[in-house]
């Protein structure tokens, strides 16, 4: 009786057991919750990215912010889900590390038939059958560090997916962001066109009615004609460009590029020179703690230190302790009850100068990913200085245009008040209406330029998606 209840219990065990091993959603060891919580998410947040403030799902018929753009590639770019699954299969990686820890199980059975024969006994013993069930269970109790090794390495490798998974979120905001601004400006050069047309139309019909009257010459209307063709094929140009400033969007968003989606005006901020008063040595220095690719790189090199000790410890010996306890008999079920206890020793006394060489590698390693890292921080340096000279040369430039656009706008309705009382020509008209499009068109690249440069030098900085959104959404700048 005793026998069959054993029996049944080993069954029950080996069942739950399976049934456990080959369920491939559960967490035992709560690792895959250190990984982000969704491709969106950002590792180590301490607050609510702006971008997550979800639009519906419906992105036709309405106006997106640049915060609900950010959102949208975020969820949808296929870059983000690439970098949030590689974070999880580190996360993964650090569960598999800490099962080296744990004894592992298993059972075996097998169905033998056959003829054996005794050299001490000529007689012929005939068929046999051998029927054996073991269950036996395997722990590691020394190794010389070789587990803990290959767990810091998967902990700091998790680390390095993690913050990698961070540099690809702020990547891709960056690339909706410029997309952004970048068909922003493209409607607003559009418009720039169509006033434009508009204004030369008039400069024909002004040039075709003193021709009329014998107060202007044929040429008059043939160059303000000349001047109305260029500007149609301006305007063919800039819709074609806000076109294609919308399939770019949309691949920016991770969506089909003939997907429509319309964007809101956001307003230039009011004081586009206080980054200009900000110190330069904080925001080098802010930019080494937070920059994500920094702090990766600063885990990749804890990776391969771990990758020297696990090296080294390939000279010390491997410990095992070993229990098995089963059945065996010539029935079945067999009737015949086993078990051993053992302790194994392996140790690897030559192994071709393999372990020698795995060391100066992994030390090899070692120092590259130092100097690599120290390489990374001197990138991060000028990115940031350049990205702050951009910055201000980009409010200067505003400044600049909004100066030239006065006085184009200037000339040019003198120039036409000229022409209009007969004391005028029509080439100074013509290059008055010239400078005037070409102002404003530098206006618009300036405004697109500062935009642009601002999302850059929050990325170079490293900040959160949320202040950097914020910094177009709500129209001030942070310092």
């Amino acid at each position: 009786m005793w026998v069959t209840a054993t029996r049944i219990l080993f069954v029950c065990v080996l069942g739950a057991a399976v049934a456990l091993s080959g369920c491939g959603t559960i967490d035992p060891l709560s690792e895959m919750s250190k990984a982000p919580t969704s491709r969106s998410a950002l590792f180590g947040a301490t607050r609510p990215s702006a971008a997550t403030s979800q639009p519906s799902a419906d992105l036709s018929g309405r106006e997106f912010t640049l915060a609900e753009c950010i959102w949208v590639a975020l969820e949808r770019n296929p870059r983000t889900a690439a970098s949030w699954h590689a974070a999880r299969a580190a996360a993964a990686r650090v569960g598999q590390s800490k099962s080296e820890y744990l004894p592992t199980v298993g059972f075996g059975t097998e169905v033998a038939g056959g003829n054996p024969a005794e050299l001490d006994d000529k007689a012929d013993s005939g068929t046999q059958n051998t029927f054996n069930a073991l269950f036996g269970v395997r722990y590691l109790l020394f190794d010389g560090g070789r587990r803990e090794a290959r767990l810091k390495a998967a902990q700091e490798d998790l680390l390095a997916a993690n913050f990698r998974h961070n540099t690809v979120l702020q990547d891709v905001a960056l690339a909706a962001e410029e997309a952004y601004y970048e068909l922003l400006a493209a409607r607003q050069l559009r418009d720039v066109a169509q006033e434009t047309v508009k204004q030369t139309g008039q400069h024909v019909a002004l040039a075709e009615a003193r021709h009329k009257v014998g107060v202007a010459a044929k040429s008059d209307v043939l160059q303000a004609q000349t001047e109305k063709a260029d500007a149609d094929l301006s305007l063919v140009r800039a819709d074609s460009a806000v076109r294609v400033g919308k399939g770019r969007l949309a691949n920016a968003l991770g969506l089909r590029v003939s997907q429509t989606v319309e964007i809101a005006q956001p307003q230039l901020p009011q004081d586009i020179h206080r980054l200009e008063l900000a110190d330069i040595e904080q925001l080098l220095d802010e930019a080494a703690a937070t920059r994500p690719e920094l702090k990766a790189a600063l885990a990749q090199v804890e990776v391969q230190r771990a990758a020297v000790k696990s090296a080294e410890a390939r000279y010390w010996p491997s410990v095992t302790a070993g229990a098995d306890a089963g059945w065996i008999g010539r029935t079945f079920p067999p009737n015949l009850s086993q078990w051993n206890l053992g302790l194994g020793v392996d140790w690897a006394l030559f192994t071709g100068f393999d372990r020698n060489y795995q060391v100066h590698r992994s030390k090899s390693d070692l120092a590259r990913s130092i100097a690599e890292q120290k390489s990374l921080l001197q990138g991060v340096e000028l990115e940031v200085w350049t990205a702050y000279q951009r910055v201000i040369e980009a409010s200067q430039a505003i400044d600049a245009g909004g100066r030239f656009v006065a006085s184009a706008e200037e000339n040019a309705r003198v120039a036409e008040g000229e022409y209009k009382n007969g004391v005028g020509s029509i080439i100074a008209l013509i290059d008055a209406q010239t400078a005037r499009s070409t102002a404003r068109t530098q206006l618009v690249r300036a405004q697109l330029d500062w935009y642009t440069a601002m999302a850059r030098f929050e990325r170079a900085i490293g900040r959160t998606l949320a202040r950097g959104s914020e910094v177009a959404v709500s129209g001030k700048v942070k310092s």
